[in-house]
Protein backbone atom coordinates (compact mmCIF):
# COMPACT_ATOMS: atom_id res chain seq x y z
CA UNK A 1 0.00 0.00 0.00
CA UNK A 2 1.54 3.30 -1.14
CA UNK A 3 1.33 6.08 1.38
CA UNK A 4 0.68 9.51 -0.07
CA UNK A 5 3.28 12.02 1.24
CA UNK A 6 1.93 14.64 3.56
CA UNK A 7 1.67 18.10 2.04
CA UNK A 8 3.77 20.62 3.94
CA UNK A 9 2.25 24.06 4.31
CA UNK A 10 4.16 27.34 4.55
CA UNK A 11 3.33 27.39 8.25
CA UNK A 12 4.93 23.95 8.69
CA UNK A 13 8.00 25.05 6.73
CA UNK A 14 8.53 28.22 8.76
CA UNK A 15 8.09 26.19 11.95
CA UNK A 16 10.88 23.83 10.86
CA UNK A 17 13.13 26.78 9.98
CA UNK A 18 12.55 28.43 13.35
CA UNK A 19 13.31 25.16 15.13
CA UNK A 20 16.53 24.74 13.15
CA UNK A 21 17.58 28.28 13.99
CA UNK A 22 16.79 27.81 17.68
CA UNK A 23 18.40 24.40 18.18
CA UNK A 24 21.22 24.50 15.64
CA UNK A 25 22.03 28.22 15.70
CA UNK A 26 21.57 28.66 11.96
CA UNK A 27 21.60 32.33 10.92
CA UNK A 28 18.99 33.97 8.68
CA UNK A 29 21.55 34.63 5.93
CA UNK A 30 22.53 30.93 5.95
CA UNK A 31 18.90 29.84 5.65
CA UNK A 32 18.34 32.13 2.66
CA UNK A 33 21.26 30.52 0.81
CA UNK A 34 19.88 26.97 1.15
CA UNK A 35 18.99 25.53 -2.30
CA UNK A 36 15.62 24.24 -1.06
CA UNK A 37 14.73 27.69 0.30
CA UNK A 38 15.57 29.39 -3.00
CA UNK A 39 13.60 26.73 -4.85
CA UNK A 40 10.54 27.30 -2.69
CA UNK A 41 10.96 31.09 -2.93
CA UNK A 42 10.81 31.05 -6.73
CA UNK A 43 8.44 28.11 -7.17
CA UNK A 44 5.59 29.03 -9.51
CA UNK A 45 7.08 32.44 -10.35
CA UNK A 46 8.02 33.47 -13.88
CA UNK A 47 11.18 35.33 -14.93
CA UNK A 48 9.65 38.78 -14.38
CA UNK A 49 8.51 37.92 -10.86
CA UNK A 50 11.87 36.38 -9.92
CA UNK A 51 13.88 39.36 -11.20
CA UNK A 52 11.50 42.25 -10.55
CA UNK A 53 14.05 44.34 -8.64
CA UNK A 54 16.73 43.87 -11.29
CA UNK A 55 14.35 44.72 -14.13
CA UNK A 56 13.12 47.83 -12.30
CA UNK A 57 16.68 49.02 -11.75
CA UNK A 58 17.46 48.46 -15.43
CA UNK A 59 14.45 50.49 -16.54
CA UNK A 60 15.32 53.36 -14.21
CA UNK A 61 18.95 53.38 -15.43
CA UNK A 62 17.81 53.41 -19.06
CA UNK A 63 15.42 56.33 -18.51
CA UNK A 64 17.79 58.41 -16.37
CA UNK A 65 21.06 57.78 -18.23
CA UNK A 66 20.51 55.67 -21.32
CA UNK A 67 18.01 57.85 -23.17
CA UNK A 68 19.74 61.23 -22.55
CA UNK A 69 23.16 59.76 -23.39
CA UNK A 70 21.87 58.14 -26.57
CA UNK A 71 20.16 61.36 -27.64
CA UNK A 72 23.32 63.36 -26.98
CA UNK A 73 25.50 60.96 -28.97
CA UNK A 74 23.10 60.80 -31.93
CA UNK A 75 23.13 64.60 -32.15
CA UNK A 76 26.91 64.95 -31.77
CA UNK A 77 27.55 62.22 -34.36
CA UNK A 78 25.06 63.93 -36.71
CA UNK A 79 23.10 60.75 -37.39
CA UNK A 80 19.84 60.89 -39.33
CA UNK A 81 17.85 60.55 -36.11
CA UNK A 82 20.00 63.20 -34.41
CA UNK A 83 19.59 65.66 -37.27
CA UNK A 84 15.85 65.04 -37.34
CA UNK A 85 15.65 65.63 -33.58
CA UNK A 86 17.53 68.93 -33.84
CA UNK A 87 15.39 70.04 -36.78
CA UNK A 88 12.20 69.18 -34.90
CA UNK A 89 13.37 71.16 -31.89
CA UNK A 90 14.39 74.14 -34.03
CA UNK A 91 10.93 74.16 -35.62
CA UNK A 92 9.42 74.11 -32.13
CA UNK A 93 11.86 76.79 -30.95
CA UNK A 94 11.02 79.16 -33.83
CA UNK A 95 7.30 78.59 -33.33
CA UNK A 96 7.55 79.55 -29.65
CA UNK A 97 9.14 83.00 -29.87
CA UNK A 98 12.73 81.89 -30.12
CA UNK A 99 14.67 83.15 -27.10
CA UNK A 100 11.74 82.61 -24.74
CA UNK A 101 11.55 78.89 -25.50
CA UNK A 102 13.00 76.49 -22.95
CA UNK A 103 15.75 73.97 -23.56
CA UNK A 104 14.79 70.53 -24.82
CA UNK A 105 16.79 68.79 -22.10
CA UNK A 106 19.42 69.88 -19.56
CA UNK A 107 22.16 67.26 -19.73
CA UNK A 108 23.54 66.54 -16.24
CA UNK A 109 27.27 67.19 -16.05
CA UNK A 110 27.98 63.67 -14.80
CA UNK A 111 26.45 62.26 -17.98
CA UNK A 112 28.00 64.89 -20.23
CA UNK A 113 31.49 64.17 -18.92
CA UNK A 114 31.12 60.43 -19.54
CA UNK A 115 29.45 60.65 -22.95
CA UNK A 116 31.66 63.39 -24.44
CA UNK A 117 33.51 62.47 -27.66
CA UNK A 118 37.03 61.15 -26.93
CA UNK A 119 39.95 63.49 -27.55
CA UNK A 120 42.45 62.80 -30.32
CA UNK A 121 45.54 62.50 -28.14
CA UNK A 122 47.87 63.43 -30.98
CA UNK A 123 46.67 67.00 -30.41
CA UNK A 124 48.31 67.22 -26.99
CA UNK A 125 51.26 64.84 -27.39
CA UNK A 126 53.67 67.74 -28.05
CA UNK A 127 52.31 69.97 -25.28
CA UNK A 128 54.98 70.06 -22.57
CA UNK A 129 53.94 73.12 -20.59
CA UNK A 130 51.96 76.35 -20.80
CA UNK A 131 53.52 78.87 -23.18
CA UNK A 132 54.08 82.51 -22.26
CA UNK A 133 53.99 85.32 -24.81
CA UNK A 134 54.02 89.10 -25.27
CA UNK A 135 53.72 91.16 -28.44
CA UNK A 136 52.04 88.17 -30.06
CA UNK A 137 51.05 88.81 -33.67
CA UNK A 138 47.67 87.75 -35.01
CA UNK A 139 49.38 85.56 -37.61
CA UNK A 140 51.52 83.77 -35.03
CA UNK A 141 48.57 83.24 -32.72
CA UNK A 142 46.46 81.83 -35.56
CA UNK A 143 49.21 79.52 -36.84
CA UNK A 144 50.46 78.15 -33.52
CA UNK A 145 47.79 78.48 -30.85
CA UNK A 146 44.29 79.47 -31.96
CA UNK A 147 42.92 75.97 -32.61
CA UNK A 148 45.46 73.73 -30.90
CA UNK A 149 45.57 72.16 -27.45
CA UNK A 150 48.58 74.28 -26.55
CA UNK A 151 47.55 76.63 -23.71
CA UNK A 152 49.12 80.07 -23.83
CA UNK A 153 49.33 82.94 -21.35
CA UNK A 154 49.56 86.34 -23.01
CA UNK A 155 51.15 88.70 -20.49
CA UNK A 156 50.19 91.94 -22.23
CA UNK A 157 46.79 90.86 -23.49
CA UNK A 158 44.76 93.75 -22.06
CA UNK A 159 46.26 96.61 -24.02
CA UNK A 160 44.41 99.90 -23.59
CA UNK A 161 41.65 98.37 -21.46
CA UNK A 162 40.08 100.41 -18.64
CA UNK A 163 38.30 97.48 -17.00
CA UNK A 164 40.80 97.23 -14.14
CA UNK A 165 39.88 100.70 -12.96
CA UNK A 166 36.15 100.39 -13.65
CA UNK A 167 35.05 96.90 -12.64
CA UNK A 168 34.04 96.16 -9.06
CA UNK A 169 31.12 94.60 -7.21
CA UNK A 170 29.42 97.99 -6.93
CA UNK A 171 29.92 98.58 -10.66
CA UNK A 172 28.19 95.29 -11.55
CA UNK A 173 25.46 96.00 -9.00
CA UNK A 174 24.81 99.26 -10.81
CA UNK A 175 24.58 97.51 -14.18
CA UNK A 176 22.24 94.80 -12.86
CA UNK A 177 20.39 96.96 -10.35
CA UNK A 178 17.28 95.50 -8.64
CA UNK A 179 14.24 95.85 -10.91
CA UNK A 180 16.31 96.76 -13.98
CA UNK A 181 15.71 95.26 -17.44
CA UNK A 182 19.30 93.99 -17.45
CA UNK A 183 18.71 92.00 -14.24
CA UNK A 184 15.38 90.59 -15.47
CA UNK A 185 16.95 89.61 -18.80
CA UNK A 186 19.95 88.03 -17.11
CA UNK A 187 17.85 86.02 -14.65
CA UNK A 188 15.51 84.88 -17.41
CA UNK A 189 17.78 84.13 -20.37
CA UNK A 190 21.43 84.17 -19.28
CA UNK A 191 23.36 81.41 -17.53
CA UNK A 192 24.41 81.86 -13.93
CA UNK A 193 26.78 79.58 -11.99
CA UNK A 194 26.93 79.98 -8.19
CA UNK A 195 29.46 77.13 -7.85
CA UNK A 196 29.74 76.42 -4.09
CA UNK A 197 28.43 79.85 -3.02
CA UNK A 198 25.88 79.54 -0.23
CA UNK A 199 22.51 81.32 -0.53
CA UNK A 200 23.20 82.71 -4.01
CA UNK A 201 21.23 81.01 -6.78
CA UNK A 202 20.85 83.70 -9.43
CA UNK A 203 21.96 87.17 -10.45
CA UNK A 204 19.34 88.82 -8.26
CA UNK A 205 20.78 87.06 -5.20
CA UNK A 206 24.29 88.08 -6.26
CA UNK A 207 23.62 91.82 -6.55
CA UNK A 208 21.60 91.77 -3.32
CA UNK A 209 24.49 90.51 -1.17
CA UNK A 210 25.33 92.63 1.84
CA UNK A 211 28.19 95.11 1.59
CA UNK A 212 30.07 93.08 4.22
CA UNK A 213 29.80 89.87 2.23
CA UNK A 214 30.73 91.58 -1.05
CA UNK A 215 33.85 92.91 0.67
CA UNK A 216 34.78 89.45 1.95
CA UNK A 217 34.07 90.14 5.61
CA UNK A 218 31.51 87.33 6.04
CA UNK A 219 30.68 84.35 3.80
CA UNK A 220 32.91 83.93 0.71
CA UNK A 221 31.53 83.65 -2.80
CA UNK A 222 32.50 82.76 -6.37
CA UNK A 223 30.01 83.19 -9.23
CA UNK A 224 29.97 83.38 -13.01
CA UNK A 225 27.37 84.60 -15.48
CA UNK A 226 26.93 85.05 -19.21
CA UNK A 227 26.56 88.62 -20.36
CA UNK A 228 23.64 88.09 -22.75
CA UNK A 229 21.79 91.37 -22.22
CA UNK A 230 22.63 93.72 -25.08
CA UNK A 231 22.51 96.96 -23.09
CA UNK A 232 24.63 95.55 -20.26
CA UNK A 233 27.08 94.09 -22.78
CA UNK A 234 27.53 97.45 -24.49
CA UNK A 235 28.17 99.12 -21.15
CA UNK A 236 30.76 96.56 -20.07
CA UNK A 237 32.51 96.55 -23.46
CA UNK A 238 33.34 100.20 -23.11
CA UNK A 239 36.06 98.98 -20.75
CA UNK A 240 37.47 96.03 -22.74
CA UNK A 241 37.63 94.89 -26.34
CA UNK A 242 38.77 92.06 -28.54
CA UNK A 243 42.28 90.95 -27.47
CA UNK A 244 44.83 92.48 -29.85
CA UNK A 245 46.26 89.09 -30.88
CA UNK A 246 42.83 87.79 -31.95
CA UNK A 247 42.08 88.59 -35.59
CA UNK A 248 38.65 90.16 -36.34
CA UNK A 249 37.47 87.20 -38.43
CA UNK A 250 37.65 84.95 -35.34
CA UNK A 251 35.63 87.26 -33.11
CA UNK A 252 32.05 86.10 -33.68
CA UNK A 253 30.83 85.51 -30.13
CA UNK A 254 28.20 87.99 -28.94
CA UNK A 255 28.16 86.69 -25.38
CA UNK A 256 30.94 87.24 -22.85
CA UNK A 257 31.39 85.72 -19.41
CA UNK A 258 32.13 87.33 -16.06
CA UNK A 259 33.64 85.39 -13.15
CA UNK A 260 34.00 87.03 -9.76
CA UNK A 261 34.93 85.78 -6.32
CA UNK A 262 37.11 85.77 -3.22
CA UNK A 263 40.23 84.03 -1.96
CA UNK A 264 40.09 80.25 -1.68
CA UNK A 265 37.13 79.83 -4.00
CA UNK A 266 37.06 78.84 -7.65
CA UNK A 267 35.76 76.17 -10.00
CA UNK A 268 36.27 72.47 -9.27
CA UNK A 269 37.89 70.23 -11.87
CA UNK A 270 35.59 69.98 -14.88
CA UNK A 271 35.44 70.09 -18.66
CA UNK A 272 33.30 72.47 -20.72
CA UNK A 273 30.94 71.94 -23.61
CA UNK A 274 31.09 75.28 -25.40
CA UNK A 275 32.25 73.81 -28.70
CA UNK A 276 35.26 76.05 -29.26
CA UNK A 277 38.37 77.58 -27.70
CA UNK A 278 38.10 80.50 -25.30
CA UNK A 279 40.11 83.29 -23.70
CA UNK A 280 39.84 84.59 -20.14
CA UNK A 281 41.25 87.95 -19.07
CA UNK A 282 42.26 88.40 -15.43
CA UNK A 283 41.06 91.95 -14.71
CA UNK A 284 41.68 91.98 -10.96
CA UNK A 285 43.07 89.53 -8.45
CA UNK A 286 45.18 86.44 -9.03
CA UNK A 287 44.01 82.97 -9.97
CA UNK A 288 45.69 79.60 -10.16
CA UNK A 289 44.69 77.30 -13.03
CA UNK A 290 45.19 73.53 -12.92
CA UNK A 291 44.92 71.66 -16.22
CA UNK A 292 44.68 67.89 -16.54
CA UNK A 293 44.69 65.76 -19.66
CA UNK A 294 41.53 63.78 -20.41
CA UNK A 295 41.71 60.19 -19.09
CA UNK A 296 42.00 58.68 -22.56
CA UNK A 297 45.28 60.60 -23.06
CA UNK A 298 47.00 59.54 -19.81
CA UNK A 299 50.40 58.11 -20.66
CA UNK A 300 50.46 59.98 -23.97
CA UNK A 301 50.06 63.63 -23.00
CA UNK A 302 51.32 65.64 -20.05
CA UNK A 303 49.03 64.65 -17.16
CA UNK A 304 48.94 67.97 -15.26
CA UNK A 305 49.97 71.61 -15.61
CA UNK A 306 49.61 74.64 -13.34
CA UNK A 307 49.82 78.35 -14.08
CA UNK A 308 49.30 81.56 -12.09
CA UNK A 309 47.27 84.18 -13.96
CA UNK A 310 47.80 87.76 -12.78
CA UNK A 311 46.05 91.07 -13.49
CA UNK A 312 46.63 92.07 -17.12
CA UNK A 313 47.11 88.47 -18.29
CA UNK A 314 44.89 86.60 -20.75
CA UNK A 315 44.92 82.81 -20.75
CA UNK A 316 43.81 80.99 -23.91
CA UNK A 317 42.99 77.29 -23.94
CA UNK A 318 40.51 74.73 -25.19
CA UNK A 319 38.39 74.08 -22.11
CA UNK A 320 36.46 71.43 -24.05
CA UNK A 321 39.55 69.21 -24.13
CA UNK A 322 41.51 70.09 -20.98
CA UNK A 323 39.96 69.32 -17.63
CA UNK A 324 40.53 72.46 -15.57
CA UNK A 325 40.08 73.88 -12.09
CA UNK A 326 40.70 77.36 -10.70
CA UNK A 327 41.50 78.80 -7.28
CA UNK A 328 41.63 82.48 -6.32
CA UNK A 329 44.84 83.48 -4.57
CA UNK A 330 45.62 86.56 -2.49
CA UNK A 331 43.22 88.93 -0.79
CA UNK A 332 42.06 90.97 -3.79
CA UNK A 333 38.68 90.16 -5.30
CA UNK A 334 39.14 88.25 -8.56
CA UNK A 335 37.30 89.59 -11.63
CA UNK A 336 37.61 87.84 -14.99
CA UNK A 337 36.13 88.54 -18.42
CA UNK A 338 36.08 85.74 -20.98
CA UNK A 339 34.65 84.73 -24.32
CA UNK A 340 34.87 82.10 -27.05
CA UNK A 341 36.13 82.56 -30.61
CA UNK A 342 35.77 80.55 -33.81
Amino acid sequence: MEIEPKKITKKDFYSIIQKAQGELGIRDEDVVQLPIVRQIKYEGKNFKERNAALLYAGIVFFIVMGLPSSLYLTIIKETSFGNATVQAYMNYYEANEGPDASCLYFMPYSILSVTRPPINCSECVNVKDIKYASNLSQEEFLDLYAFSMQPILVKDGQRNWTAKNAFSYDYFKGIYSPGSKALKKTDKDCQFFPYQTANVNNMADFVNMSAERAAGKTEPYYCGWSNCDGKAANELRQHYKRPYFLSPELDHSKIDWVFMGLKGFGAELHIDNVGTTSWQAQIKGTKKWVLEAPPECYGTCIPRMEVIVEPGDIIVLDTNKWFHATEILGNETSIVIGSEYY
